[in-house]
This record gives C-alpha cells, sequence and structure tokens, in this order.
C-alpha cells in the first residue's frame, strides 16, 4: 500500500512542470518542513507514515515548480516528500555531523542537522553554485544558504534558500538585552544577504532570496528590512502589505520571497498555503515567477 501511495502521488505531480515551461513561468515557494527526518519518530517532532504522506499530499497540493525547504535532515529525508520520479534534491554542504542543545518540548531528543535545500521538479534547467557558507558565522548549527540558477525560455533566475538564527523577530526581542548576542548575529547574517544581492546586481543577475528569515521584514521601519532594501538599492518584499493567516498566535511572516535585480513576479501571484489540521509545519509561501524568452 505504501508503494501505492508513493507511485500515486508522484503520477500526480508530472503534469504541472511541462505546463510551466511551456508558460515561461516557474512557481516558486519557500517552505521550512520543521524537522523532516529520515527516520520516524526521530528528530525534534516525533512524525509516523501517516505525517509523511500527508505532508507529501500538500506537496502536491502546493503545485509549485521549485521548492526551497528549510530544516531538513538530509536528502534521504527529503526523498520521503519529494518521490525522486518527480524531483531533483539540492541541499546545503554543511557538515551534517551537528547534535546540539535538547529540543524545548522532547528533552530526550536532541536537535540535529537542520539543512536549507531545493526541490526542483524535473525537466527543469539549472545548475549548482557553491553555498553561501557565511550564513554558518562559524557556528555548527547555523544553516548555510543553498544556491543554485534555473534557466527557463533563455533566461535565468538566481536563488538562494535561507534560514537564519532564530530569537530576534521585532522589536520586543531588540529590545531585551538578553537576546543582545542572537540579535547581533542575525544582523551579521542580515548583512551577508545584502553582500550576496550586491554582488547580483553587480553581475547583471535576477534573483530571489526565499526562506525562513526569522524576522518579520514587514513590519514598519523594521532595521533588518532596511539594511537589506536601503532606498539606493531596494528589493521587493513580496509579504509586505500581506496578512499573516498561518498562525494567529504571531503578528507577521517570517518566512518571505525577496526579489531582486529584475526578477519578474506576474502580478497577484504571491499566496500562503493555508494551514490545514494540527500539523505542525509553517505554511508555504509561493509566487509565479515569469523567465520567458529573451527579448530580440
Amino acid at each position: 500500500m505504501r508503494m501505492l501511495t508513493v507511485c500515486t502521488l508522484a503520477l500526480l505531480a508530472l503534469g504541472p512542470a511541462v505546463q510551466a515551461a511551456v508558460a515561461g513561468e516557474l512557481r516558486i515557494a519557500a517552505w521550512n518542513l520543521e524537522h523532516l527526518d529520515d527516520t520516524e519518530g526521530q528528530g525534534c517532532l516525533d512524525r509516523d507514515r501517516d505525517d509523511y504522506d500527508a505532508l507529501a499530499r500538500r506537496i502536491v497540493e502546493l503545485d509549485a515548480d521549485i521548492v526551497a525547504f528549510q530544516e531538513v535532515e538530509n536528502a534521504a529525508a527529503a526523498r520521503r516528500v519529494f518521490p525522486a520520479p518527480v524531483w531533483h534534491i539540492e541541499m546545503s554542504t554543511r557538515p551534517s555531523g551537528y547534535r546540539g542543545r535538547s529540543c524545548w518540548d522532547r528533552p530526550d531528543a536532541a536537535l540535529g542537522h537542520l539543512g536549507t535545500g531545493f526541490a526542483i521538479r524535473r525537466g527543469i534547467a539549472y545548475r549548482r553554485n557553491g553555498d553561501l557558507k557565511a550564513l554558518g558565522m562559524a557556528d555548527p548549527f547555523q544553516r548555510w544558504g543553498t544556491d543554485l540558477t534555473v534557466r527557463e525560455g533563455g533566461r535565468e533566475l538566481r536563488l538562494l534558500s535561507v534560514h537564519l538564527k532564530t530569537g530576534c523577530w521585532g522589536t520586543g526581542q531588540d529590545r531585551d538585552g538578553r537576546r543582545e548576542r542572537t540579535c547581533r548575529t542575525l544582523r551579521a547574517q542580515v548583512n551577508h544577504l545584502k553582500a550576496w544581492a550586491d554582488a547580483r546586481r553587480e553581475e547583471g543577475a535576477a534573483f530571489v532570496i526565499l526562506g525562513d528569515f526569522n524576522r518579520r521584514l514587514a513590519l514598519p521601519g523594521d532595521w533588518a528590512w532596511g539594511v537589506l532594501s536601503p532606498p539606493a538599492a531596494p528589493l521587493r518584499l513580496l509579504t509586505q502589505g500581506v496578512a499573516f493567516r498561518c498562525d494567529p498566535r504571531y503578528p507577521a511572516f517570517i518566512d518571505h520571497l525577496v526579489a531582486g535585480g529584475g526578477a519578474t513576479v506576474v502580478p497577484g501571484s504571491f499566496r500562503e498555503m493555508p494551514r490545514r489540521g494540527p500539523h505542525p509545519d509553517h505554511c508555504a509561501v509561493y509566487a509565479d515567477f515569469r523567465l520567458g524568452p529573451s527579448p530580440g
């Protein structure tokens, strides 16, 4: 029965990539899959087979061409929800041996490798670029950025999947002296992202930085957004002005899509995938990007 489930999901997911290629558009999503492990019952969330199958069905429903994911242990864990007949998997090359502090609600379990990466539909041309290792801040737990370039219709789009330091989400934490070190780490990571974006702009490359920024960038006057998008070199924050609905406990998005360098977003295409049931994952955010044929 398990084999039938996986095969059915793979067949259901095959069609949209062909349609996207014809239209010259790609649906690109960011999703923190929250402690996706390759073994049931391991990691900070005690997932079982039904949980993995439900997540795989949600990915089919998302109907994305590329998913930038976070908090995935390794490629084997990703394969549990992104079946090989449909998806290529690319993950950061950060060493995976980390076993750190205990999980917040499972003292018997330790935080393991939480990697960033991408699932790319087969048939989409891409090349892998070197990881943005600077985001690791010489800390074995902090995540590296996974970097790749996709090509469609004669144009390229550079993508960076990120997962920044948690614990400095907004002004409340900025004012908390106990979080000074945490916020200092996040500020350094944001400056590394700014340098990456500046390098892409100098190359004339269209780009999207996407994933879990662990910062409410869209709130008025946020310093992190001011660093990333100064008036002299503005970027586009797709979560700006959009009501956050994933979790009513929180006031705004921490998962974002940030576009620059002439990346073309299909108007009105940004969406947040709604939460369904008690599943613990972040909600996916996504938009359609128009690559199309090169002019002339």
